[in-house]
């Protein structure tokens, strides 16, 4: 991943902790989705097999975006201001999201192109 854009990234996350609009922790963020609070959930990309699993079924059962994002749970919980390590969270703010999931298409986007560079 382009560092730029992992930049942008966290200090997205970082803004949405610093607005109040997180719900940080694994099981803190899947109680924020089953109550209606959260629209996205965000995992590190190093969580455990379980919490993927659990976090997954949970954003799928109450249709909730999920995505799993290029950092690592030590670099998640030193964004979200967190000495320990965080494998999830959860955003609550709908534009927040919106900022976030622009900067996630932007990364798509990249990858594909670079993909399809390869393959010629």
């Amino acid at each position: 991943m382009n560092n730029d854009i992992k930049k942008r990234l966290c200090g997205m996350i970082g803004l949405c902790a610093r607005a109040r609009k997180l719900a940080i922790g694994s099981d803190i963020a899947i109680e924020a989705a089953k109550s209606g609070k959260a629209d996205l959930l965000l995992v590190a990309e190093d969580a455990s097999a379980n919490s993927v699993k659990k976090i997954f079924n949970c954003a799928k059962y109450y249709e909730v975006s999920c995505c799993q994002i290029p950092v690592t749970i030590s670099e998640l919980g030193h964004f979200v201001g967190k000495e320990g390590n965080i494998a999830a969270v959860a955003v609550l703010d709908r534009n927040m999201i919106k900022g976030i999931e622009k900067i996630l298409n932007e990364t798509n986007k990249r990858i594909e192109a670079n993909e399809g560079l390869r393959e010629v």
